[in-house]
């Protein structure tokens, strides 16, 4: 796709985070390992549930001075991506004392046994990160009816781009826990790097090399 044809990558401020949520939230619906936190429950309370989730993701990704990007489309939130400059990975136990102030928040959106998964997936997450210094884009979504316009592919591009300026970083990285999403990302250059299992979720852990 031509420049001038991509759709233009935004940061997304802060008045922007709850409709991102939303975005998130029904973009993510089917998803394996996001369905696996949420207590059982028809599509729209979960969607409710999510985007409440999201919420406080967004809310804690902003405290940690971390950017959220997005997608705008006739002035509405299309597309937004959570990514992290990673130096070093954080243990779980440093990112649960980070957002301890929005816990009562989780719980609201999780219940106490999606609470404790959500603890255990993080631990888990966080062991199998890469030890190099990355960007990692932690979690990326479409408005259900706006996708297949190039809005996730421009977010992919402006990552490659910026981590191609960072001469530390080793690339991009990922987790996906939808088997689709292999080829797409490996259409981006991104390479499995292994297959883990948490909450019994098959996860495939991908990292877009920098020197491509």
């Amino acid at each position: 796709m031509a420049d001038a044809d991509r759709p233009r990558v935004a940061l997304l401020f802060p008045d922007q985070h709850p409709a991102a949520a939303a975005v998130l939230a029904r973009a993510f619906v089917d998803d394996p390992l996001i369905r696996a936190l949420m207590p059982p429950g028809e599509s729209l309370d979960t969607v409710r549930r999510m985007t409440g989730l999201f919420g406080v993701i967004l809310r804690g990704h902003r405290g940690s001075g971390q950017p959220t990007l997005g997608i705008i489309n006739d002035g509405q939130v299309a597309a937004a991506a959570i990514v992290e400059q990673v130096a070093r990975p954080q243990a779980a136990a440093s990112v649960v004392l980070h957002g301890l102030p929005l816990v009562p928040e989780l719980l609201r959106a999780l219940g106490w046994n999606g609470f404790m998964r959500a603890l255990s997936l993080l631990d888990t997450l966080t062991r199998n990160r890469p030890p190099e210094p990355h960007i990692y884009l932690n979690i990326l979504g479409v408005e259900p009816v706006l996708q297949r316009r190039h809005f996730g592919s421009a977010i992919l591009d402006f990552l490659r781009e910026q981590a191609l300026l960072r001469g530390e970083f080793a690339g991009v990285y990922l987790e996906t826990a939808t088997e689709a999403n292999v080829a797409y990302y490996s259409r981006f250059g991104y390479r499995v790097l292994s297959e883990i299992y948490p909450l019994g979720v098959r996860v495939w852990r991908m990292l877009q090399p920098r020197s491509l």
